[in-house]
């Protein structure tokens, strides 16, 4: 990785939960510009009080999954007493309405906190959609640069898309979870782009929600996700027997799962096995007369995942709503070739013909004609996974910290 230190601003990061910010942080940390990474939960077992738990197996495996071992704990700075009350709800009382509730005045709280000490300390402040309006404000006020992440779509086109697909199948619309903020969560949402200098999207799909709502388009940078690749092993394949079409993720509407049934029933191929995995919706009712054209590979952690990537023949994510869909690098990391949304990172990590075809998420006929000629070009498809593999080293957390360095250099310090 190429060290930018002596050229980029000093950053300070700003996340009140987990997601992917931890690796961001390393990432700046990696390039010589994390002034400070400030978050609500992070776990270091080496100091009090973490260190009463660190030592029982089970609740440490847990914790660690709140943390980065290559992040400096000298750059983190938390406070656990935000996060506290949706811990509480969540795994004591197993109240989630109330959970949710309380992950939503936990974004606001911490927002404010940071933003009456750390977000005008650096050159930069990088928040995450959702819990930065207030510190982005502040760092404005104090000259300072105000960058906001948008890993999904913005909250207005996502509610328009997921409203407009429930009515189009309301049959499906059980399976279209469409989101339910309080409405001064909502207004937090859709002012904070507005609030930044700088916004970026993780797709090209989230940059079009942002325009929608009147960001402009010089205010906007595209930074893919990463993906830890190395645990995406590649897999040869050969061209025995039916083609395996494998699907993960939730099995609902919002991920598309109607058109795929759809193409995959037309098709009517006993060339062609398509396999579901992932959580099962509430009501499975939609599901029912379409029961003979899938088998369900039920739900799995990780390893699971990787295994049933590596058995498989393609990939299928026809998405109606996906902020980034971190499944397609995965899949592509173990060799297999995608067919995936325009609602996706698919424009971004998909070379058409080569690893991989994108389509629009209702493109039955599209669909249908891909899957064919998948299933009849068997030998073409062994390169396209070949090919696949390599693309996905390209969006590795190590690409991640490279492009993060040359937005940075490139990016105009000057408030907008």
């Amino acid at each position: 990785m190429k060290v930018l230190n002596n050229s980029l601003p000093g950053v300070t990061v700003s996340h009140s939960g987990k997601q992917h910010a931890y690796r961001h942080a390393y990432s700046l940390q990696s390039l010589g510009c994390l002034d400070r990474f400030v978050t609500s939960t992070y776990y270091f077992p080496e100091r009090w009080p973490d260190q009463l738990v660190s030592g029982i197996g089970r609740v440490d495996r847990f914790l660690q999954k709140r943390r980065l071992s290559t992040l400096e704990p000298g750059h983190v700075v938390r406070n656990l007493k935000f996060e506290l009350p949706e811990i509480y709800y969540r795994n004591i009382r197993r109240n989630y309405r109330a959970a949710e509730l309380a992950m939503f005045s936990r974004d606001a709280r911490f927002d404010h906190w940071v933003a009456q000490r750390y977000a005008a300390l650096s050159p930069v402040f990088w928040g995450f959609q959702g819990s930065c309006l207030e510190s982005l404000q502040t760092a404005v006020r104090a000259g300072k640069t105000a960058v906001c992440e948008f890993a999904t779509a913005h909250v207005t086109a996502a509610s328009r898309i997921l409203q407009e697909e429930a009515e189009r199948h309301p049959e499906w619309a059980g399976t279209i979870s469409n989101y339910h903020f309080p409405d001064w969560y909502r207004e937090r949402l859709e002012a904070e782009p507005h609030a930044a200098d700088f916004c970026i999207a993780a797709s090209s799909f989230t940059q079009q929600s942002l325009e929608e709502v009147g960001i402009p388009a010089d205010r906007i940078r595209l930074l893919p996700l990463g993906c830890d690749v190395s645990q995406f092993t590649f897999a040869e394949r050969n061209t025995d027997g039916p083609l395996k079409v494998l699907f993960v993720g939730g099995i609902g509407q919002r991920k598309g799962i109607k058109y795929l049934l759809e193409a995959v029933a037309g098709l009517n191929s006993s060339q062609l096995q398509l396999s579901l995995l992932g959580p099962m919706p509430a009501d499975q009712t939609p599901l029912e007369n379409w029961s003979k054209w899938y088998e369900y590979a039920g739900r799995t952690d990780q390893a699971g995942v990787v295994r049933a990537m590596q058995q498989a023949d393609l990939l299928v994510l026809p998405s109606v709503f996906e902020g980034f869909g971190l499944v397609i690098v995965e899949a592509m990391a173990t060799g297999l070739p995608v067919i995936a949304s325009t609602h996706s990172c698919g424009p971004e990590v998909i070379r058409e013909g080569t690893d991989g075809f994108v389509l629009a998420p209702d493109d039955v006929t599209g669909l249908a004609d891909r899957l064919e000629w998948c299933a009849g070009h068997r030998k073409e498809l062994l390169q396209m996974g070949r090919e696949a593999h390599a693309r996905a080293q390209e969006f590795s957390w190590e690409a991640h910290a490279n492009r993060l360095g040359q937005l940075l250099m490139n990016l105009n310090l000057q408030p907008v």
